[in-house]
């Protein structure tokens, strides 16, 4: 962002030049001109994880700086457009554009993404089946794009929103085997709907480069403790589903529409509000899915030790409110977005001991 006017700024191929080896994680420059993506290495525990997180984003925003810009954290910029040009000047990002016109222009969302490793690709479906019915939960904790273009939304999550008009940018459907998987992607090659397999945007995906399952629900965090208690529970997830059946209950297989439903209905009301239960069908407040979620989870969390950190993140998170609602709250006091900005520049930094 440009700390004076405001508005997106920068070029995410110049900040990207800034390359680490592979204990540091690396940058890449992303589909919109303003937009850069950090992406830390394999990482342990929770505590190397925060250490990552916060040594990429405290040396992206002095690139950012260097060049008289800011780094802000959040699901869409609240202000301006990521361009022109409309899209970063790469040959993938130009064949898209190419390809699919005005659904490209404009979609500078950003997305904060978890792989987490599996043995192999039969495995890694087997936990996309499992944890789907959570993905709606996974959003509520990041829920950072309330404003786009100067207003509000309405919803917590605009980037969802507008992320949805792409024609895979939904929830996974439920797998029933290695083929199956392969016969859905390769029905999508062929009607074009997607270029290449890294288009597939189901919120939670087989990594293309990694033996990973990839989950992609989540709003960029607003903070680095925020993105940590997102890959906590997004590991817990993963592991549970991947353990003995008699050690986490898993719900019967939920029907796609209302699983779209329910994440929509995350991005719309986010944390404070309510949230659809897919096992019901009912509408319950947000915090009871995550306490839900994390009564579900816990024999696995403590094996992986994590208990503590996620009940204390969990606990700040609720006494803050989410960063949709605490953006909202800054707008509240004099109507102006640029105070946002300058609060989401500011939060973009929390407890990173720098200044930029």
């Amino acid at each position: 962002m440009d700390p004076e006017t405001s508005k997106p700024a920068g070029n995410g191929l110049a900040v990207s030049r800034i390359r680490h080896g592979d204990d540091d994680g690396e940058v890449h420059p992303e589909l919109a001109p303003a937009q850069i993506e950090a992406a830390t290495s394999v990482c342990r525990d929770l505590d190397e994880l925060r250490q990552s997180l916060t040594h990429l984003r405290t040396e992206l925003a002095a690139a950012a700086a260097k060049r008289g810009w800011r780094l802000a954290a959040v699901g869409m910029a609240p202000t301006g457009q990521l361009g022109p040009p409309p899209v970063a000047d790469t040959p993938r990002y130009r064949r898209m554009y190419a390809e699919y016109g005005s659904i490209i222009e404009g979609q500078g969302v950003c997305g904060c993404h978890v792989h987490v490793g599996t043995p192999d690709l039969e495995s890694t479906l087997r936990a996309s089946n499992r944890l789907r019915s959570w993905l709606p939960a996974l959003l509520l904790i990041t829920t950072n794009s309330p404003f786009y273009r100067d207003v509000d939304t309405g919803y917590a999550s605009w980037r969802l929103a507008l992320w949805s008009r792409l024609p895979t940018a939904r929830p996974p459907p439920h797998i029933t085997s290695v083929s199956h998987y392969r016969r859905i992607l390769d029905c999508f090659l062929a009607s074009g709907m997607v270029l290449d397999p890294a288009m597939l945007y189901w919120y939670a995906r087989p990594s293309t480069h990694a033996p990973t399952l990839e989950v992609r629900v989540a709003d960029a965090a607003a903070t680095v403790d925020e993105a940590v208690l997102l890959a906590g529970l997004t590991r817990g997830l993963v592991a549970a589903a991947l353990v003995r059946d008699d050690l986490v209950r898993w719900p019967e297989h939920v029907d796609d529409q209302m699983l779209w439903a329910a994440c929509w209905r995350a991005a719309r009301s986010g944390i404070e509000g309510d949230a659809l239960d897919v096992t019901t069908g009912r509408l319950v407040p947000a915090w009871q899915l995550l306490d839900d979620l994390v009564e579900h989870l816990r024999p696995v969390l403590e094996e992986n030790g994590d208990v503590e950190s996620i009940t204390q993140l969990l606990q700040t998170l609720r006494l803050r409110g989410s960063a949709a609602s605490r953006q909202r709250a800054v707008y509240r006091q004099r109507d102006d977005i640029k105070e946002v900005v300058d609060y989401v520049l500011a939060e973009t930094m929390r407890h990173l001991n720098a200044q930029y």
